[in-house]
């Protein structure tokens, strides 16, 4: 009798375990008044979010018309919300209403510095990386210095860029291709499945998502390993954005999917926790625990809770 006693136990305990490893998310806000907004990056230490959009002039219903030289791309910057507890506080007193989150300007397109698609962004050091076609752009987070050009010669399509905090990684999508960046402009490549889209680190280790073969892979940042697929193709369309938690889950934003989903830090439970029309390159604020949609069609980003 005590056998089967304790193993009702475990079984409690193992769904007890399961039910409080799941993640949940809540809508708090949206923030409109972008143009084909592609990637959302946050910096927590200044509390500022940053939205690239890529503001396409080209009509049409393909994809090629988000890759124009139009010189029409800018980069949008706005305040982070209030933190849960500054909300609480709010909520006990009426009067002070919840404030409308309203981007500006961090960058547009000009004569001096002329930019077209900018879609993947990450921060290193003191600095906004962007990728804009075929070369990486680099701003200064305080203005204190002019925009600079990474050119990167073999790049066909580039799309996203992420930071291991000593390097910045950018991703071919085209060219199934991943490369290390330095400023000297000898940039080193790393095997990339095709289709390669979002890429993130956690822990040392990098992980990129694969819009071409809808899956997710760890990839080998020093080249030498080949990228190890998850097997999780029944799960996504076209897989874009990509980003881990501290528990090592996985976020990722499913475009053509309409959707974004977590993924257990086990590589094999996908659950869906938010539906929304093309969901492009997610971002998060782990200091606050805020998930950042950019819905690439219409011109909004929505920011979500994170908790458990």
């Amino acid at each position: 009798m005590w056998h089967r006693t304790f193993l009702c136990l475990l079984c409690f305990l193992s769904f007890d375990v399961a039910a409080r490893a799941a993640w949940n998310v809540k809508k708090i806000t949206e923030v409109e008044g972008f143009e084909i907004p592609e990637c959302v990056v946050v910096d927590s230490k200044n509390n500022k979010a940053y939205v690239s959009n890529v503001a396409a002039a080209v009509e049409g219903e393909g994809y090629d018309r988000f890759w124009a030289d139009d010189g029409n791309g800018f980069i949008s910057e706005f305040s982070l919300p209030d933190s849960p507890q500054r909300r609480r506080k709010r909520s006990d007193n009426p009067s002070l209403g919840e404030k409308k989150i309203t981007p500006k300007d961090f960058a547009r397109s000009s004569e001096e510095f002329r930019f077209s698609g900018p879609k993947g962004m990450c921060i290193l050091g003191n600095s906004l990386w962007v990728t804009d076609i075929d070369r990486v752009l680099v701003f200064s987070l305080d203005g204190k210095h002019a925009p600079q050009v990474v050119e990167v010669p073999e790049a066909i399509a580039l799309n996203d860029v992420a930071s291991d905090g000593q390097f910045a990684y950018a991703t071919d999508s085209a060219a199934g291709k991943c490369y290390r960046l330095h400023a000297g402009g000898k940039h080193e490549e790393i095997p990339a499945p095709r289709g390669i889209n979002g890429i993130t680190f956690h822990k040392n280790k990098m992980y990129g998502a694969s819009w071409g073969l809808s899956d997710i892979y760890e990839l080998d940042r020093d080249g030498v390993k080949p990228p190890r697929a998850f097997g999780l193709t029944e799960y996504f369309k076209t897989p874009d954005g990509i980003e881990v938690l501290d528990d090592g889950t996985f976020l990722v934003s499913d475009s053509e999917g309409n959707q974004v989903v977590t993924i257990s830090p086990d590589e094999k439970t996908v659950t869906r926790i938010i539906e929304c029309a093309a969901p492009a390159d997610i971002g998060i604020d782990r200091s606050r625990g805020l998930l950042f949609v950019p819905r690439f069609f219409e011109s909004g980003v929505d920011i979500y809770q994170l908790s458990r």
